[in-house]
């Protein structure tokens, strides 16, 4: 088990999303720590300004210590030649999602799952536990910086963890409790069948440990955790007369929420929220429903959503240089994209929204295109750019083309155009551009790389 700050730690791939988390997480803690990753980036400088020991590239050479771990990214290959260095030293050779379910053992874990929303619901819930006082440890899938990034290693035994449910590596944590905010059909690399979706958040819900919580949205069809009712209590959230953890006296300004949340019958304060989307109301409630299994101070909760701010790439609203308003999402999902393009609409009535999607492998457009047709087409004017294959090789799956995509929406009478390269991107934003229009830059992959120029250029 790791321990905290006992063990010598090198982490394989330190500047991808999670491995950066568990890197701040580590170095809080005291752990002796060091790092690579193929190349330098953003993410990398900052680690290293933290004081870890990043190098880059394969160098085996400059590893040092014996007997204690060894973490890597999935994208590293078990032949890694710092890998087997270290496997030779006695490190004990841990993916990372092994690594965080280690992490777990020993400590009351809030895991928050779904196919959408688990990274916002996760930083509601370290928001919600600071504003009761408690100083949780987090490992969070998007960079808050309100909440010193995506890991942090707390004085208390409660850890906050988004639990992805990508190759089931959700099923390596062990939690005390345990949301799920929606079980949508996605990654098709892991989950050919909808069934196949719905086992693993089953088996997920199945490990939350003897005598914890399941926090459910209504959305979630009782089958995910009616063989868990015996082992876990289980609160239902949603807006119905019975449900466990209730919104009420629901008020939208613009596109931004605010309600009185009702927990087992008790009216808690009204909670105002920072980010526009109805479907906040809903994260805010399931964050509350975790506390509220930690035992926490449910007040002092609502003061610590109420605060919040949100999360980067997620409903990011952006002025640019002449005025114009940039919204920058990371919706990759039919179902994401069409609560952000009706929460802009919400935001910003009346006026034309201009969406730049990139979308994000193969395999998720080719089985949802009927899906990204629809909500695209709920925009006055798409631009789309060609699919971001992430983790796909050539002749793996059926390419889509981004052609394909632009003639579905045209039927549907909403104007769409193709942008062949992204660096075109933003000087085709800006060739369409109003000063009424609200540009919505929508994607998983590279596509925020643009905003830097469509900023300048509106």
């Amino acid at each position: 088990m790791l321990r905290n700050g006992s063990e010598r730690v090198h982490l394989i791939g330190v500047g991808g999303a999670g491995m950066s988390g568990l890197a701040r997480m580590l170095r809080r803690f005291g752990t002796d720590l060091s790092g690579s990753d193929a190349s330098n980036g953003p993410v990398v400088e900052e680690l290293r300004a933290d004081g870890i020991h990043i190098w880059t590239g394969h160098r085996p050479e400059l590893l040092n210590g014996t007997n204690g771990y060894v973490v890597r990214s999935a994208a590293v290959s078990a032949e890694d030649p710092e890998l087997r260095e270290c496997v030779r030293r006695g490190f004990t050779s841990l993916l990372y999602a092994e690594a965080v379910g280690r992490l777990s053992e020993g400590r009351r874990t809030l895991a928050i799952a779904g196919t959408h929303g688990k990274t916002t619901t996760t930083a509601l819930t370290v928001a919600a536990a600071r504003g009761a006082g408690l100083d949780p440890s987090h490992l969070i899938g998007g960079e808050i910086p309100e909440l010193g990034g995506n890991g942090y290693g707390g004085r208390d035994d409660l850890f906050v963890v988004e639990a992805c449910e990508f190759n089931r590596s959700f099923l390596n944590l062990r939690p005390f409790a345990a949301a799920i905010l929606n079980v949508d059909h996605d990654h098709f690399d892991c989950y050919p069948e909808r069934a196949d979706v719905l086992d693993a958040y089953r088996a997920f819900a199945s490990n939350v440990r003897p005598g914890g919580t399941i926090v459910v949205s209504e959305a979630v069809p009782l089958s995910v955790v009616g063989d868990s009712t015996d082992q876990a209590r289980v609160l239902r959230v949603g807006t119905g007369l019975f449900a466990d953890l209730r919104a009420t006296e629901i008020e939208d300004d613009l596109g931004r929420y605010s309600f009185v949340p009702v927990v087992h019958g008790r009216r808690l304060p009204r909670i105002q929220l920072a980010q526009p989307g109805r479907f906040q109301v809903s994260n805010a409630l399931a964050a509350l429903g975790l506390l509220d299994a930690a035992g926490a101070d449910l007040e002092g909760a609502c003061h610590g959503i109420r605060s919040f701010a949100g999360v980067r790439r997620r409903f990011e609203m952006r002025s640019g240089a002449r005025g114009g308003q940039l919204v920058l999402d990371y919706a990759h999902h039919p179902a994401e994209v069409r609560v952000v393009v009706r929460a802009a609409r919400r935001r910003f009535p009346a006026r034309p929204l201009l969406v730049a999607f990139q979308p994000h492998q193969h395999s998720r457009t080719l089985h949802l295109l009927d899906d990204f047709v629809e909500v695209l087409a709920e925009a006055d004017h798409c631009l789309i750019a060609e699919v971001y294959a992430a983790r796909e090789k050539c002749g793996e799956i059926q390419p889509v083309r981004a052609e394909e995509l632009v003639a579905r929406i045209r039927e549907r009478g909403t104007r769409a155009d193709v942008v062949p390269e992204l660096a075109r991107m933003p000087q085709q934003i800006a060739e369409t551009f109003t000063p009424q229009t609200v540009a919505l830059v929508l994607g998983a992959g590279d596509i925020d790389s643009i905003v830097p120029a469509v900023l300048e250029s509106i």
